[in-house]
């Protein structure tokens, strides 16, 4: 895949946010459509310091692709997914910051729904002091994870607007995300990427064309790099395979159908068993892989991790192949975090000397 342009093989990442400096407490962004961009000086200090500094740390490890690390996640708490649910929601008109506990499937999650209370659009930027923040840290490419996709957006929201016209709402929410993923564009963000957890959600409805629709929607005219990352899910560190095991024979060929540049998927957590389902991996679309188990405290080997990529490149193009984790590492303490990217950087590098040759 290219990267500025420029032809990268196997390149580094990870699913996004990052565990926070010690320094680093509490909310950073106040709720609400009209709420300033920081609550003070203080905390854009203290957040773009912890911004600065697990960046520096992607850096050192030495990932291609860096992201802001979620520094906003209140991850030093059993609620450290929170803003995954409410960071962008509360800044588009319509939402309010109040509702329902959210509860799907296994899940009981001590974390409320933000409330639907008018029609969702977009009035203002929600990532902007984000993206300056990395863009003051380094010049290598950024990605930023700007939470859940539209489809499960409108599925953990408390609906008081549309009369339970789902595809409704999340058309809706398409649109706003539409406004500012361009919005996110033209301020410099290479990819752009949001979990939409379809072995989740296909393991307790079936796959509908209006979620290919509502997806669609939301990449629609974007000049960024787009992902869709689909994980099992992360809620305190917890596994949530589906009974039956890994769901890839049911989300595959469907999503092949999302119109993006990558399909991230969780693979680690069961070890690999679902690289049968890449045999027919489309030509337009690039495999995002990932190779850490974050819900597993031991580092992974990157022998192990080379193996795994060895498996993947048998079947998908070594061209088409980005290497990453199963989900957040935010839930990790810095030095496993660290452990763990190391070797993924290191068995990805195994990977890429064994296909060019060098040593």
């Amino acid at each position: 895949m290219k990267l500025r342009g420029q032809e990268s093989l196997l390149p580094t990442t990870h699913v996004g946010s990052y565990p926070r400096p010690v320094y680093m407490q509490g909310r950073v962004f106040e709720p609400g459509l009209h709420a300033p961009e920081f609550p003070g000086f203080r905390e854009r200090e203290l957040y773009r310091a912890a911004v600065s500094a697990v960046v520096h740390d992607q850096e050192r490890i030495g990932l291609d692709i860096v992201t802001d690390g979620g520094q906003h996640y209140e991850n030093e708490t059993d609620y450290e997914i929170a803003e995954l649910f409410h960071y962008l929601p509360h800044r588009l008109r319509g939402y309010r910051p109040y509702g329902d506990r959210i509860q799907v499937g296994q899940y009981d999650m001590p974390i409320w729904k933000p409330t639907m209370s008018s029609r969702i659009e977009w009035e203002r930027p929600a990532f902007k002091p984000v993206i300056e923040a990395v863009q003051d840290a380094t010049t290598l490419p950024m990605k930023i994870n700007v939470g859940i996709g539209p489809v499960t957006m409108a599925i953990l929201s408390t609906d008081n607007h549309y009369g339970g016209d789902l595809p409704a709402a999340a058309m809706d929410i398409a649109a706003a995300y539409n406004a500012e993923f361009k919005d996110m564009a033209a301020r410099g963000v290479d990819q752009i990427q949001y979990a939409e957890p379809l072995p989740i959600l296909f393991a307790l409805l079936e796959p509908s064309q209006w979620m290919l629709d509502v997806i669609n929607r939301s990449w629609e005219g974007v000049e960024a790099y787009r992902v869709v990352h689909m994980c099992y899910g992360h809620e305190e560190g917890q596994a949530a395979m589906p009974e039956g095991g890994p769901m890839g024979d049911k989300i595959f060929p469907w999503a092949y159908g999302i119109d993006c540049d990558q399909l991230h998927l969780e693979m680690a957590s069961h070890g690999f068993t679902d690289t049968k389902v890449f045999s027919s991996w489309p030509a337009d679309k690039d495999l995002g892989i990932g190779v850490i188990d974050v819900k597993n405290l031991t580092a992974e080997t990157p022998d192990q991790i080379a193996d795994w990529i060895r498996q993947t490149i048998a079947v998908v193009p070594p061209e088409r192949v980005c290497v990453s984790t199963d989900c957040s590492v935010a839930s990790l303490r810095r030095v496993v975090a660290g452990k763990k990217l190391a070797a993924l950087v290191e068995g990805s590098n195994i990977v890429r000397s064994e296909i060019t040759g060098s040593l």
